[in-house]
């Protein structure tokens, strides 16, 4: 196995992951149902996830300049829009429906990386992701009460994940030294920044009294239940800044189609939201679309190799 088919490998594993861990994040929210604001749980969201890595990044960390500082300004924000549409979306939702829509995600990765990468997305990856949306129209089987206004959140999650998963790529090739940023510290600062950007929301949006945005001080259980959405942030999004140093990220993207095989299994175990036979039947098609990727990137870095 060449080395750069070990890193591919590593980073297709390292995604796989945190696929996994993210709807663990995802179902904690939605446990606290509406019982408070989704503007609350992102900023405790944004908190906690800084908080819980200062103790590995205090002695790596300076404050970042020039265009490494706006990167993580665009990050920050592409994931807060993207984490506040989708917190609010799985309030009145199942997280499987959202996380389907949401997938629309990997074909905008695919469609964009060119541009703003300059990384190569040929037609028969463009086929296979486009044959992974087909398996996502299964799974929601499209009614006029999923696609009404409520679909636009989980829509506006894709739009914003989207750009959030090429300035990270970005970010991790872009250092001074050539040897890319810490994912600790990327993650650091998503954290810091998303959390500043949030709070600064919530105080300028009052005046519109809108629901998402609404103040509260939380209950006991809702403070452990706000930690560990923190905590789940941090080690998700850590695993999966390390996977985009390893692989580009229109390879990576469909491999979080995972996501919706956990979303599902945690809908029926949580909430008695109970998969459907198309419901598995979308989601193999979906992975059938992302291992189609994967072996054929495989197969294309060995013969670079060769």
């Amino acid at each position: 196995m060449s080395q750069t088919d070990q890193q591919l490998t590593r980073g297709v594993y390292l995604m796989i992951i945190a696929c996994i861990i993210l709807p663990l994040m995802d179902a904690t929210s939605k446990s606290m149902g509406v019982t408070i604001a989704a503007g609350l749980i992102v900023l405790a969201r944004f908190f906690f996830q800084s908080l819980f890595l200062v103790p590995f990044v205090w002695r790596i960390l300076y404050w970042p300049t020039g265009l490494e500082l706006r990167l993580h300004l665009l990050r920050a924000f592409t994931l807060s829009a993207a984490t506040l549409c989708f917190f609010t979306a799985i309030q009145v939702m199942p997280i499987a429906d959202a996380l389907a829509i949401f997938f629309v995600m990997p074909l905008i990765v695919t469609l964009l990386a060119p541009w703003i990468l300059n990384e190569v997305a040929g037609w028969r990856r463009l086929l296979a992701v486009t044959v992974g949306m087909i398996g996502a129209v299964i799974i929601i089987q499209p009614s006029h009460e999923i696609f009404g206004w409520r679909a636009v959140l989980p829509l506006g999650t894709a739009l914003n994940f989207s750009f959030y998963i090429m300035f990270t790529r970005k970010l991790a090739r872009s250092t001074a030294t050539g040897e890319g940023l810490s994912p600790l510290s990327m993650q650091f600062w998503s954290g810091f920044f998303g959390f500043a950007l949030t709070a600064l929301a919530i105080i300028l949006l009052q005046p519109l009294n809108w629901p998402v945005f609404e103040l509260g001080w939380p209950e006991l259980w809702q403070w452990w239940r706000l930690i560990l959405v923190g905590l789940l942030a941090a080690v998700g999004h850590l695993i999966m800044t390390m996977a985009f140093k390893y692989a580009d990220a229109s390879l990576l993207a469909p491999f979080q189609y995972v996501e919706l095989i956990v979303a599902a299994l945690l809908g029926w175990w949580l909430f008695d939201d109970i998969p459907t036979l198309t419901t598995w039947l979308g989601t193999a098609i979906l992975v059938a679309s992302g291992l189609y990727i994967f072996q054929r990137e495989r197969r294309l870095a060995q013969t670079s190799t060769n």
